[in-house]
């Protein structure tokens, strides 16, 4: 689920790619030789020799819902809308292509209600993904330069490096109490899951240095009416680094959580994310009046990539409900919510001629399954995958492209029977698995791009 490519409801943290390719669902393996390429497939720059420049930008609306049981009411996303902006430059020298581009190649944020200063003893079942995540966001903002040179006058290979920042939040509850005490209101031993025991933790880590890279092919012979591309991307693992935060759930009138938390001034956090090979295929078929494509993706993960964890330091809890003799524990490391397995997308678009020299009409189809595994979906970070249906415009004019895309994933409804995700009650007193949910949602995106030719060569 962490990957190096554009923002789109092909998961959250995968991405998709740049707005020329929204309007044919993402496909472009082949075709796209703007500053998407560089991250792509960098063979396809060599296309063209002017100097260009590329400015575009994305408008991602990611809609989300979970519902624990019939009884009780949906929650919903409730973050807005996100905006994924690009910049991209490319021009020859010689008999080498270059390029170079500021991308944010990832971008994610779910924020579901937060009980806040709600009463334990008022939550009801309104709040039973608390445990599974209240919000989450992930940026990756992508430095990348890149080199394309024709092998021969149909064989391009190319290859780009860059660096990324990465950004990741998380906040969610843990349960703090002990079922083998009896509650003194109830006079019944607790149960795991009662709020009054509630512990509120979030996170905020980066990493300001994650190296990327892509080698990539482009086969199109002047005299052929078919191309094919390839490309292999690698990522290494984001090492995020940040702050901690933990905070008591409010009780009746002014009475003290039972469970009091401790964060020392230079409390920390820190979680490895893994990232995966990606393998992207496409294939393009030029008509008189028309173009059609298909693509293929592959996102393969690493070990480690389904379940990372939180490394924390400053953090103590103490469980104060035992007269005269509290218990303390120290609070050393979290499951994170972040989790991803190896998935794959299909991809086709369609391109018709609907002004000579001018108006293109675009639409695509691609199917992309479920990026997180059904046992570890979350509020915050879960991939359902689901179907994608796309539509845009392509105009060109003197040396100008704008393009107007438009897409919308329907994400695969998922029914949880059994979840992987656990209270995690750090005192080890009664423990229980995640209430389990329904997830299903959607996603549209909007993008806008200009492509701009400076100059030509000689």
């Amino acid at each position: 689920m962490l990957a190096t490519s554009w923002a789109s409801a092909e998961a959250p943290i995968v991405g998709g790619r740049t707005p020329r390719s929204i309007g044919r669902a993402g496909t472009g393996t082949a075709s796209d030789d703007g500053a998407g390429a560089l991250l792509v497939n960098p063979a396809a720059i060599a296309r063209r020799d002017a100097a260009r420049i590329q400015l575009g930008v994305a408008f991602l609306d990611d809609e989300l819902y979970y519902l624990s049981s019939a009884t009780a009411p949906a929650a919903r996303d409730q973050s807005s809308s996100r905006l994924v902006p690009i910049v991209g430059i490319e021009g020859a020298v010689g008999n080498w292509l270059l390029g170079a581009a500021f991308i944010t190649s990832a971008r994610s944020e779910r924020q579901f209600r937060r009980p806040a200063r709600i009463p334990a003893n008022e939550l009801g079942n309104a709040f039973q993904y608390r445990y599974a995540g209240l919000g989450g966001s992930l940026r990756r903002d992508t430095l990348v330069v890149g080199v394309a040179r024709r092998v021969t006058d149909g064989v391009a290979i190319g290859l780009s490096a860059g660096a990324s920042r990465v950004a990741l939040t998380e906040s969610r509850r843990l349960w703090a109490g002990n079922t083998s005490r009896v509650d003194r209101t109830t006079m019944l031993p607790e149960r795991a899951g009662d709020p009054v025991q509630d512990v509120e933790v979030a996170f905020a880590a980066a990493d300001l240095f994650s190296p990327t890279a892509t080698l990539g092919v482009l086969v199109a012979p002047g005299d052929s009416r078919v191309e094919l591309a390839a490309s292999v991307n690698w990522s290494a693992p984001a090492r995020v680094e940040g702050e901690v935060g933990a905070a008591a759930v409010p009780q009746m009138g002014n009475m003290t959580a039972p469970i009091q938390p401790h964060v020392a001034s230079d409390a920390s956090a820190s979680l490895e994310l893994q990232q995966p090979i990606t393998l992207r295929t496409g294939a393009r078929w030029l008509g008189e009046r028309w173009i059609a494509e298909v693509g293929g993706d592959l996102w393969i993960m690493p070990r480690g990539s389904a379940a990372p964890r939180w490394q924390i330091e400053g953090v103590r809890l103490t469980d104060s409900t035992i007269v005269g003799s509290p218990r303390e524990v120290t609070l050393a490391e979290l499951p994170s919510r972040v989790s991803a397995r190896t998935h794959g997308a299909i991809r086709g678009a369609l391109d018709v001629e609907l002004i000579p020299g001018f108006l293109w009409a675009t639409g695509g189809y691609a199917f992309t399954s479920g990026g997180t595994a059904r046992s570890r979906l979350s509020p915050t970070f879960g991939d359902l995958g689901g179907h994608t249906m796309a539509l845009g415009l392509e105009a060109n004019a003197g040396g100008f492209t704008v393009t107007l895309g438009w897409a919308r994933t329907w994400s695969i409804k998922e029914p949880e029977p059994v979840s992987r995700w656990r209270l995690d009650n750090p005192f080890g007193s009664g423990d229980a698995m995640v209430p389990a949910g329904t997830y299903d949602g959607s996603t549209d995106m909007i993008g806008l791009s200009l492509d701009a030719e400076l100059y030509a060569p000689d």
